[in-house]
């Protein structure tokens, strides 16, 4: 099989295990480049494999003389260490303008530019070589959600980065029609495509001058026997793009939300489970819920497949203040899990971040929500730490809500991150009311070299980390179900295996409470069903690569 072009995703490798789930963009990229005419394939959990020969033995069989780009996700990768506070993640090599702390998330995005990282550069460059010795004119591209932040931090760097003699283009935006684009004139010139170059690395703005505005454009995604898709597998499925909320933390689209058409969610749906018997979807959205209208007419489209679907996703909290059947019509669709961004429960913060709900209403809302979904509805919810307005008192507060109520199934908190504004690349950069207007939110210090930090009326990043630590502390001496720092949409990686909610929902609860006092369960219980629940995930991606090897014709 002759591929033009070879996408790698992977997934977060949190505590070195591994729970395989597919994300959107990769084969959302994949459906467009295959509409265009370029043979296309999709590897997932490339890390995997990269750490021994096996690979590049495999890679080296996917590629030929017509293989003309291979394209990376960075969204989901992170240093092996990232969780440490020691080392370096900054991507920066310079004693003037380097290392970027190592909590902040803007460090842990760059990683793939360090500079100082032997592995990850001879990695690179065994990938390049391997494409020299069939196609010398192969581009190399990376993308996804962080790759604004390699171009932030670019414009600080004092020294060019090491890999970018591996790397052709690092690409802003959403690709689904720009790389069609470039990858149709790079048959004809390498050099013709229009960049932003900083410290030796081309940056294509995909919403600049002569590219669509993906923005107001959301795609649909055509899956193949080539994507080895099991009936147990959750699909990921995009809805919508931006969110139509201006929380002034966020640096992802908003003020926007371009939701699909129902009839080609609905297409996409039957098409899925006729081929492939899916029933299960991790929806791709900012915010499912921003737009009454939808969520209606999905919930109505739902009730007409001639099968039940399960789905989870990103979801706002405010929209149920004036719809409340909101939650019946979401529930009644399939909603098993989601992720409420909070952020905060002192009010004074919440109304600063763009977050204008009382809590107790949020209290209020959440306890409906807990009610109308019982025991088979999983809530996340979202919390940063640092926030200004917010203070050490008001996090107790919060803290001490968490630890004594039972709606709650899983908390997740962030330190606040403050991206680094570059006036000159604001035209093509969406960033955080935060980064544009420091002073008008009570921040008195802001740096980003030599050490990323910033201070604000009520508290200081140092500090922030500090509470942060606390609170992990405190929820595992405390009889709560979970808390997390990172794991970003574990449940639909978990039902991926083939668990149900029931099943899931106890692995999730237990996964990192073997030998603690925590819930009224046997230990020995906790620990067996944590083994199964691993040693399924490592059957699980070894089934996929056997699997995939053999159906994209390398064995």
């Amino acid at each position: 099989m002759s591929n033009h072009v070879i996408l790698l995703s992977d997934i977060p490798n949190q505590n070195k295990e591994t729970f395989a789930a597919r994300y959107a963009g990769p084969y959302v990229i994949k459906s467009n480049l295959i509409s265009a005419g370029f043979k296309t394939i999709v590897l997932d959990w490339f890390r995997y494999l990269k750490d021994n020969d096996k690979f590049f033995e495999y890679f080296e069989q996917l590629v030929d003389e017509n293989t003309s780009c291979v394209g990376i996700s960075t969204t989901f990768l992170y240093p092996e260490d990232h969780n440490s506070k020691e080392g370096n993640s900054s991507g920066l090599n310079s004693n003037e303008v380097t290392k970027l702390d190592v909590d902040s998330a803007t460090a842990h995005s760059l990683f793939l530019w360090e500079q100082n990282n032997d592995k990850l550069y001879e990695w690179f460059s065994r990938l390049r070589s391997v494409l020299d010795k069939y196609n010398p004119k192969a581009l190399i591209i990376l993308g996804g959600a962080r790759a604004s932040r390699i171009l932030q931090m670019c414009h600080f760097a004092s020294e060019d980065y090491a890999i970018k003699q591996f790397v052709d283009y690092v690409i802003i935006g959403n690709a689904d029609e720009s790389i069609v684009k470039l990858l149709s004139k790079h048959k004809e010139d390498k050099s013709v495509m229009p960049s932003l170059i900083k410290n030796g690395i081309k940056f294509l703005i995909c919403n600049g001058t002569g590219w669509p505005d993906s923005k107001r454009y959301v795609p649909k995604t055509i899956y193949t026997k080539h994507d080895c898709i099991e009936k147990s597998h959750w699909l990921p499925l995009e809805v919508s793009r931006g969110c139509a909320f201006n929380c002034k933390f966020c640096y992802y689209d908003k003020k926007h939300s371009s939701k699909r058409d129902i009839q080609s969610l609905k297409d996409e749906l039957i098409r899925n489970y006729e081929t492939f018997g899916t029933t299960g979807y991790n929806i791709t959205s900012d915010c499912f819920n921003d737009n009454r209208k939808f969520v209606s007419d999905w919930s109505n489209m739902v009730a007409t497949l001639p099968f039940k679907i399960e789905w989870a996703s990103y979801v706002r909290i405010d929209p149920f203040h004036k719809f409340t059947d909101m939650m019946d019509e979401m529930i009644s669709s399939g909603f098993r899990a989601g992720y409420f961004g909070i952020e905060t429960l002192c009010h004074a913060a919440g109304k600063a971040a763009g977050k204008g709900l009382a809590p107790e209403r949020v209290k209020e809302l959440l306890s409906m929500l807990r009610t109308k979904g019982g025991k088979n509805l999983w809530i996340t919810a979202y919390f940063i730490i640092g926030l200004p307005k917010e203070t050490e008192q008001s996090l107790n507060e919060t803290l001490n809500w968490l630890l004594t109520q039972n709606i709650v199934d899983e908390v997740q908190t962030s330190v606040l991150d403050v991206a680094p504004f570059v006036e000159e690349l604001s035209s093509v950069i969406d960033f955080a009311d935060h980064s544009k207007q420091p002073e008008k939110y009570g921040f008195t210090k802001l740096e980003y070299a030599p050490k990323f930090y910033w201070e604000h009326e009520s508290m200081n990043l140092e500090q922030a980390k500090d509470i942060n630590e606390q609170w992990r502390e405190r929820f595992h001496e405390h009889k709560f179900t979970r808390f997390g720092g990172s794991a970003h949409g574990e449940y639909p990686r978990i039902r991926d295996l083939g668990l149900n909610h029931s099943q899931a929902a106890f692995f999730m609860k237990t996964k990192f409470l073997s030998g603690k006092k925590i819930i009224n369960i046997d230990p020995s219980k906790k620990r067996k069903f944590k083994n199964y629940v691993t040693d399924l995930s490592k059957q699980h991606v070894a089934n996929y690569y056997n699997k995939f090897l053999t159906v994209n014709g390398v064995r």
